[in-house]
């Protein structure tokens, strides 16, 4: 879990619009709410790489986020569960921006139900996220007890 601030330099949102979309509007909450001064929001990293998509929905394809609350609340939920690792190498396929699937790029179909799509390719976000929610090497770290023998 990183705080808001963090949020904030990966998804290019300013603190006044993560706070709009997470608590306001209600469109990506946190995971765990702030709790007063000093106590920021936290967010995990399937949060913030929907934050990620919503900014690019909004940005680069002009979607009116708002609108399309409930996809993206599906989402989080199709993104809960899911390792990291499952998701390289896949797309977010939005089916008529009513509900989302993932799809390996090579499976990558417009599909027989007519329905228009919309392909969002996640490695990108990933090789963002890879970097802040990356495991940290503790092996500078002094041991907490000093190690006792055990007869």
């Amino acid at each position: 879990m990183i705080p808001a601030g963090r949020v904030q330099t990966l998804t290019g949102l300013t603190a006044n619009q993560l706070r709009e979309w997470s608590n306001r509007r209600n469109l990506v909450p946190p995971d765990i709410e702030a709790r007063g001064p000093g106590r920021p929001a936290l967010y995990s990293w399937q949060t913030v790489l929907l934050l990620r998509i919503a900014v690019v929905l909004r940005e680069r394809f002009k979607i009116e986020l708002q609108s399309h609350k409930d996809l993206l609340h599906a989402l989080r939920d199709l993104f809960s569960g899911v390792p990291f690792p499952a998701l390289r190498g896949c797309v977010l396929a939005l089916r008529a921006m009513e509900h989302g699937e993932l799809l390996h790029e090579g499976m990558v179909s417009v599909g027989t139900d007519d329905q228009d799509t919309l392909f969002l390719r996640l490695n990108p976000h990933l090789d963002v996220l890879e970097v802040e929610f990356a495991l940290q090497d503790q092996s500078g770290q002094l041991p907490l007890f000093r190690a006792v023998r055990v007869r």
